[in-house]
């Protein structure tokens, strides 16, 4: 029987969930369902072995390969029972990441022929939906993303040694006093003490050439831009995306002419941020192409499901803004490794003393 944490169910949940419903609705920023906008589900494809899977809706589901060859026919309200008893199965589960069974779900695996919770197919989207276009009144196959809120809060930029930012400690730091902060139990304490000491860090450089290069192809000052949120975070305890973006606009690190346009800096978070849940990580050189051409769905807590469409980007980038908050990850050698005071030697500088503080976004 398949096992996975609740992420993972809640992929093959949304499957079960998109056939019996036949529909699914476009969000707004707040993800209440927008009645007046929804797409008909017509088929849904799936990776099996070395071919897909097609889910045909229309009155029932019938299940048949790629090449025509007919498998199954299931009722929609069989369907409707198998979605609610995989709710029910994950959110019985107690907190925490761990992979788990759900009890008597071999039977949903066996009818829907499948054996894997996700999508086995070389394609980058967590699901490949045809849907009827409302709009246009075309019947595209797109791809989408999709985020659970049935587990802990989903990231949207997950951390990694890539995502570290190098900062320069001014004025210097004495030797007795690396070795104080070093041997502090946490990150916390040492940025605490240089802020209370009236220590400064300054930007100096993403540590990763790559995850630079991927930010500066959305926009040539956003490493300086992160670098100076993340900053923040960190030393006035902030955590809100949505706060720490309109702080920017006051302090204005960036010199802009914010005068003649006040949405500099949102504007360039949200880019971001939209990169970020369509397919931008620290690890792979981004080149703007998105993941999931269709857009996001969310697995809502009582498992209700809403997606933003390139129809509704508007409520999707507030949503991604206002939904989300700077993350502060496992700082350990082996995890992320940061926060400690480092020699420049370490960060292949010059001279002085430095400290690496990492960027990560979760959803609130």
């Amino acid at each position: 029987m398949p096992r996975g944490n609740k992420g993972n169910w809640s992929e093959f949940y949304t499957l079960i969930k998109l056939l019996a419903d036949g529909r699914i609705y476009a969000a707004d920023s707040n993800l209440n369902r927008r009645e007046d906008l929804f797409y008909a589900i017509l088929t849904i494809l799936r990776g099996q072995g070395s071919q897909n899977i097609e889910y045909r809706r229309n009155g029932s589901v019938v299940i048949q390969r790629a090449t025509g060859e007919v498998l199954a026919e299931i009722p929609i309200a069989r369907l409707q029972e198998f979605s609610g008893r995989l709710l029910d199965g994950i959110t019985s589960q107690a907190g925490g990441g761990g992979a788990f069974e759900i009890e008597n779900s071999q039977e949903i695996f066996e009818q829907l022929h499948t054996t894997t919770l996700s999508d086995n197919t070389q394609d980058k989207s967590d699901i490949r939906i045809v849907i009827h276009d409302p709009i246009t009144q075309f019947e595209p196959t797109l791809g989408f993303s999709i985020k659970s809120y049935l587990g802990s809060k989903p990231t949207l930029f997950n951390a990694s040694k890539k995502s570290n930012i190098v900062y320069k400690i001014t004025p210097a730091l004495s030797r007795d006093n690396v070795h104080h902060l070093n041997g502090m139990t946490s990150y916390t304490q040492r940025i605490n003490w240089l802020n209370e000491n009236n220590y400064e860090l300054t930007f100096v450089k993403m540590l990763s050439r790559k995850f630079s290069s991927n930010l500066e192809l959305i926009d040539s000052r956003l490493p300086e831009i992160i670098a100076e949120i993340v900053k923040n975070k960190f030393v006035n305890r902030i955590n809100s995306l949505a706060e720490l973006t309109a702080d920017l606009s006051i302090s204005n690190p960036c010199d802009f002419n914010l005068e003649a346009n006040g949405n500099f800096y949102s504007y360039k978070i949200k880019r971001l941020l939209v990169d970020a849940a369509l397919g931008l990580t620290a690890n792979t050189i981004w080149t703007g192409t998105y993941d999931a051409t269709g857009g996001f769905i969310i697995v809502k807590t009582d498992g209700d499901l809403v997606c933003f469409h390139i129809y509704n980007w508007n409520e999707f980038q507030n949503y991604l803004l206002n939904g989300t908050k700077v993350d502060a990850p496992d700082a350990s050698p082996n995890r992320c490794d940061y926060g400690r005071i480092l020699n420049c030697d370490e960060v292949e500088e010059l001279e002085g003393n430095y400290i690496k503080l990492n960027f990560q976004i979760r959803f609130k």
